[in-house]
């Protein structure tokens, strides 16, 4: 039985800019870089079954880059359906599909892709940033307007100037969160829209804010995920948000002294923060 691959990532994922070959979707969301990227079904050790998708960002010399692993469980894609037969985790076809089914008809009929399209465009902000275009010419009595951060010199990976300012901007956004972490600000809430600082605090265009947020999180909850946009540094930062204010606060200064005593020379200090909630989303 067929996966129906075109029809899953065109009419369920909605992802029109690639090219669907065999089961797998390509795209090059950032025009003129030598990336790419690629989802597939993902395989369990079962012949025949998936239980997620596969997403890779490759590099048409460096071959795979990053690879992470989107599971329909954890995204509640098939949800309805295991409630409907009412299966449950560790039951025989909980958030799975199958292509050796006699029905022809999508194996994943029915799947509430919300979560998964969401993930999706997560990860491509983070691999793919786009670059901010130039804005037209202020009139003379106009103010002027904010200094933007440098962008990178061709693709932000290959760049060593810019993947320095990079880790920069991680050890920054760490050192804001020791700073303002309290009983009333505990730590998602405060890693939220450290991206919105990227340009006047990070050293960073906004685009790649997203890039340095996300690494810092990997930071805190270890570093030892293989990419920090796997789905084990979420779960492991909202355990650790569970926790007593005490802990959240080492583990950010633990992050920050082992990131700054990895990569000398140490990063100093931002300036403070106006306030905590100043430009964020919530």
């Amino acid at each position: 039985m067929p996966l129906y691959a075109k029809q899953f990532f065109a009419e369920q994922l909605q992802l029109t800019a690639g090219t669907v070959i065999g089961d797998s979707y390509y795209s090059a969301p950032t025009p003129g870089s030598p990336l790419r990227l690629r989802i597939d079904f993902a395989r369990t050790i079962r012949a025949g079954e998936y239980d997620g998708l596969r997403l890779q960002t490759l590099h048409a010399e460096q071959g795979v880059l990053d690879t992470v692993i989107l599971t329909f469980a954890v995204h509640d894609t098939f949800r309805s359906r295991d409630d409907a037969l009412r299966r449950k985790p560790g039951d025989d076809g909980y958030a799975v599909i199958r292509d050796w089914s006699e029905r022809d008809e999508p194996p994943w009929q029915g799947a509430a892709t919300t979560k998964l399209r969401r993930a999706i465009e997560q990860y491509t902000t983070l691999w793919f940033p786009q670059i901010q275009k130039q804005q037209p010419k202020q009139a003379h009595d106009a103010p002027a307007p904010a200094r933007q951060a440098e962008a990178p010199n061709g693709f932000w990976l290959t760049d060593p100037d810019f993947r320095t300012r990079l880790q920069a901007a991680t050890v920054r956004v760490l050192h804001l969160l020791a700073d303002c972490l309290d009983d009333d600000f505990r730590l998602i809430q405060a890693l939220d829209g450290a991206r919105h600082h990227a340009d006047d605090l990070l050293g960073v265009p906004y685009a790649f804010g997203a890039l340095a947020e996300a690494q810092a999180a990997a930071e805190i909850v270890g570093g030892a995920a293989g990419s920090p946009f796997d789905a084990t540094v979420a779960r492991a930062l909202v355990l650790l948000d569970q926790r007593p204010i005490e802990e959240q606060e080492q583990a950010v200064r633990t992050a920050l002294r082992r990131l700054t005593r990895t990569h000398a020379p140490s990063t100093p200090a931002p300036p403070a923060l106006p306030s905590p909630a100043v430009g964020r989303t919530r």
